[in-house]
């Protein structure tokens, strides 16, 4: 299965960091070869190899598959990731919600945020 959004990030994602096809192959425990194959045919490697090139690059699976548009680093904790998962999945309204619930729950950590309009989710 072909996914040309995958072989542009992983590419993006192994020229930024100043990688070779064969320093990254190293690093991953794979061939240069397959290393090709992801930049040139857009394969998909199996979940194991998808883990390690988050872990490696930082990001998340679904930045790598395309789901998502955001380079931004995945949170380090598996329950942040969960949580940004579902938030991910709400519209406006709920996530205004979620935004309030968590203001009033952790007023300490919310009330210097108030006025800025970029620190909301």
């Amino acid at each position: 299965m072909e996914n040309n959004i995958f072989k542009v990030r992983i590419k993006k994602l192994r020229t930024n960091n100043n990688l070779s096809m064969e320093a990254l192959a190293n690093a991953l425990g794979t061939g240069k070869s397959t290393i090709s194959m992801w930049e040139n045919n857009g394969v998909i490697p199996r979940d194991e190899m998808l883990i390690k090139l988050s872990n490696f690059f930082d990001v998340s699976i679904d930045y790598l598959l395309g789901n998502e548009d955001k380079e931004g680093k995945k949170p380090d904790s598996k329950k942040l990731q969960y949580i940004q998962r579902n938030l991910e999945k709400m519209d406006e309204e709920r996530l205004q919600k979620a935004e309030n619930i968590l203001k009033a729950v952790f007023n300490d950590i919310f009330e210097d945020d108030e006025d800025e309009d970029d620190t909301r989710f």
